[in-house]
């Protein structure tokens, strides 16, 4: 990870830690929830290249260089990915390493993102097996289109 040598290894009293609560808090049942920090930090590349598969969690920006096909790691139960589209000059698509698919509004059998009408933007998705990324709002093909190939 790009910031493993910044992390505090030690604990501090309140600052950090894991909070009980109960079922009535929660709504269901009694739990415990990660607190303290103000925010996540996660990695973030602007670099990527359509030769190394992109890793399955943090921000990703693609598409920048020219048009291109990328190649997504599987996904990780319960872990988010952002895939940050950042040009409005080329097309770029995002194919899934091993036949993965993506869960969505447009379906649940597609394997490829395309970006569409060139529009820069951020797709939001979260491992929901090992086999499935859930895409986590609701797909236009004005933004971003599925399918099965590229």
């Amino acid at each position: 990870m790009a910031f493993g040598n910044n992390i505090t290894t030690s604990l501090f009293g309140r600052r950090f830690g894991l909070q009980a609560m109960s079922s009535a808090q929660t709504g269901g049942s009694a739990d415990e929830y990660l607190v303290g920090p103000d925010g996540l930090r996660v990695g973030v590349t602007t670099a990527e290249t359509t030769a190394t598969n992109l890793e399955a969690h943090g921000i990703s920006g693609v598409g920048a260089a020219s048009s291109g096909v990328y190649t997504l790691s599987p996904p990780i139960p319960g872990v988010t990915k952002q895939l940050a589209f950042t040009s409005t000059a080329n097309t770029a698509y995002v194919k899934t390493a091993n036949g993965e698919t993506f869960l969505s509004s447009q379906g649940t059998t597609f394997s490829v993102i395309k970006s569409t009408q060139l529009v820069a933007g951020v797709l939001n998705l979260v491992g929901i097996t090992t086999g499935v990324w859930g895409v986590q709002a609701g797909l236009s093909t004005a933004t971003f289109a599925l399918s099965t190939t590229t």
